[in-house]
């Protein structure tokens, strides 16, 4: 019986090991307050998004939901839409932004690294296994109606986030 419970054991503890990351949406815990970022951040923040962004709210403070993460190589954050910057099936707006230099800038483009589309609008996203130059591969999830569903896979080519596959 021992020998057996080992095994058992040994399966589990492997299957944990190698479980790949769940995809996540943001919430309403994901405040501004709640990432610590500074008004200087919060500025720079704000600009690099509204460089990417379908539309401009009248606060991009209580448009968006924000959290910090580790992108691989640097320190990002995530950012998701809330309101103006959602459609009808729930799908929002999401942002990455790396810090470099100590400035945040979008994986999405900038004006010295512009990107050929905008940030994507998608359910729920996931950072990661997989990292292309050093950055996390991002994948995301949106949803066109109860039964259709898009999954598109974004690797960063040393500036931009561009997309590498969509199914």
């Amino acid at each position: 019986m021992k020998i057996f419970q080992w095994i058992m054991l040994s399966a589990l503890l492997c299957s944990y090991a190698f479980a790949l990351p769940q995809m996540q949406s943001l919430t309403t815990k994901d405040t501004w307050a709640a990432a610590k970022l500074s008004p200087q951040e919060i500025k720079q923040i704000t600009a690099a998004v509204e460089d990417s962004a379908n539309d401009t709210p009248e606060s991009w403070e209580k448009e968006l939901l924000v959290r910090r993460v580790n992108l691989g190589a640097a320190p990002g954050l995530i950012a998701q839409g809330t309101k103006l910057l959602c459609g009808g099936t729930g799908n929002c707006q999401i942002f990455v932004l790396e810090k470099k230099n100590d400035k945040w800038l979008s994986l999405f483009g900038t004006q010295e690294a512009p990107a050929s589309e905008q940030a994507p609008v998608a359910e729920s996203f996931q950072l990661g296994p997989a990292v292309t130059s050093g950055i996390k591969d991002l994948t995301v999830i949106a949803n066109y109606s109860a039964e259709s569903s898009t999954r598109a896979v974004y690797k960063f080519d040393g500036k931009v986030y561009r997309v590498a596959g969509k199914k």
